[in-house]
């Protein structure tokens, strides 16, 4: 799937393969919120971002059923290893069971300040939220939160 702004100045390609495991971390965890966070790479121009590898909820995640706050316990070692094969944090994604995939007060603001942090040195994270009630009836929409502007939803192309 590729989503993009609506000016075409970000940009986001998700492989069928990611989309599925996102959703089977979903399926795991309902009915209660997951998530975790995206690896992959970006274009040259830095215009577009590829999602390479998912991960889960880290073992310190905590979660219910209407709320999903992301552990760290082995991220970095994680982070660590895939860098060595170029290929770097770009962002959250998680997952709202029977709800709308519609970023929170909570998730705007986390992002925003991982834009901002020089731990995550991630200029404009990405954020995937997949709502609905699986496995039938879901939902995905993705959003981009770059360092000096506003969020905007990257639409589905």
């Amino acid at each position: 799937m590729e989503f993009w702004s609506k000016d075409d100045y970000f940009g986001l390609r998700i492989p069928k393969e990611r989309i599925e495991e996102m959703l089977k971390y979903c399926l795991v965890a309902a009915p209660n919120e997951t998530g975790g966070i995206i690896v992959g790479k970006y274009t040259k121009p830095l215009d577009c971002a590829f999602v390479e590898k998912i991960v889960g909820p880290p073992k310190d995640s905590k979660f219910g059923r209407t709320w999903f706050n992301r552990g760290i316990d082995g991220l970095q070692d994680t982070l660590n290893k895939l860098w060595k094969r170029n290929q770097f944090y770009i962002g959250e994604w998680h997952f709202h069971p029977n709800g709308e995939p519609s970023p929170s007060d909570k998730d705007k603001t986390q992002l925003k300040t991982i834009s901002k942090s020089e731990d995550y040195n991630c200029l404009a994270p990405i954020l995937i939220i997949i709502g609905g009630n699986l496995p039938d009836c879901w939902n995905i929409r993705t959003f981009v939160f770059p360092r000096d502007d506003n969020f905007q939803e990257l639409i589905k192309q």
